[in-house]
């Protein structure tokens, strides 16, 4: 009875996963009523804000009605599903690019990447098909890390992995209303033909038209938050973190080549997961 008691004192205990989420959730509507944006995009920051407040006390609530171990479960999920928040968030704030910003994105790649900056996106190939594939698995890489924790009996980890992946997607975010630009893909396509689309790229295509903020995260949050991912399990679980550490490289390269980003915002996303990362090495000992 008394663990059962101590279990519901810990769960009713906000996480340090939770305070990020929240927080940043919360300083991002502040920062929408600040800047020139439409009243409409204000409250849609500000409710999308709300609604993950809302998620994370309801979580703590269940305490009351589940058993801890569960309602320790549900919140360690719940924090993936949480990470579309501040991208939708942040989506509010594109009112269109920085000319500026975008010519100098879209110079770096035709200076270091020529042959790629000529294209707008993979083409009809095996090669190409198997880079949009590679690109796919950014969206479930973040919760099949967790799951890998799982699997090897590591969960108590969980709230360092969610620690190192939060801070290196989040900076990404925090960064990205300063760099409004068009993805590489959308620039492309008003001055080259686009080749026909493999289905692994029709797929990309109808992920982003339906859920995408059609504007580019910079740094990469898709790279830092897959590299954040692996280099934690690389920590926790080597062999597992190796697999996921070449995905993550695949997820970079396909993001490139298939003008999903610039070149400049996948490497920044990248470094971005490694000093996050590095920097976390007294809270990884834990």
């Amino acid at each position: 009875m008394r663990d059962q008691e101590s279990g519901k004192d810990v769960e009713m205990s906000v996480r340090t996963s939770e305070w990020i989420q929240v927080g940043f959730a919360i300083i991002l509507a502040a920062a929408a009523w600040v800047r020139p944006l439409p009243n409409y995009r204000r409250w849609i920051v500000t409710l999308l804000a709300a609604s993950a407040i809302c998620a994370v006390a309801v979580a703590r609530s269940l305490v009351y009605f589940l058993a801890p171990l569960q309602v320790s479960i549900i919140r360690d999920w719940l924090t993936a599903a949480l990470m579309l928040v501040p991208y939708w968030q942040t989506g509010q704030f594109f009112m269109g690019p920085n000319e500026k910003i975008q010519a100098a994105l879209v110079a770096f790649d035709r200076k270091w990447l020529p042959g790629i900056a000529a294209t707008s996106g993979t083409p009809h190939t095996r090669i190409g098909l198997s880079m949009e594939i590679a690109y796919l698995f950014c969206y479930p890489l973040v919760p099949l890390g967790l799951a890998v924790l799982y699997v090897a009996g590591l969960r108590q980890y969980t709230n360092v992995f969610w620690f190192v992946v939060l801070v290196s997607t989040y900076i990404c975010y925090a960064i990205t209303p300063f760099v409004p630009a068009l993805p590489p893909r959308s620039i492309a396509g008003e001055q080259i033909p686009s080749p026909a689309p493999n289905v692994g790229r029709g797929f990309n295509r109808w992920i982003l038209r339906h859920g995408s903020i059609h504007a580019i995260s910079f740094p990469s949050a898709h790279v830092a938050s897959s590299l954040a991912t692996a280099l934690v399990l690389l920590w926790f679980v080597p062999l597992a973190g190796l697999v996921f550490l070449i995905v993550a490289v695949c997820i970079a390269v396909a993001a490139v080549v298939g003008r999903y980003h610039y070149a400049l915002d996948v490497l920044l996303g990248a470094l971005t997961a490694l000093v996050v990362f590095l920097s976390s090495y007294v809270y990884l000992k834990v």
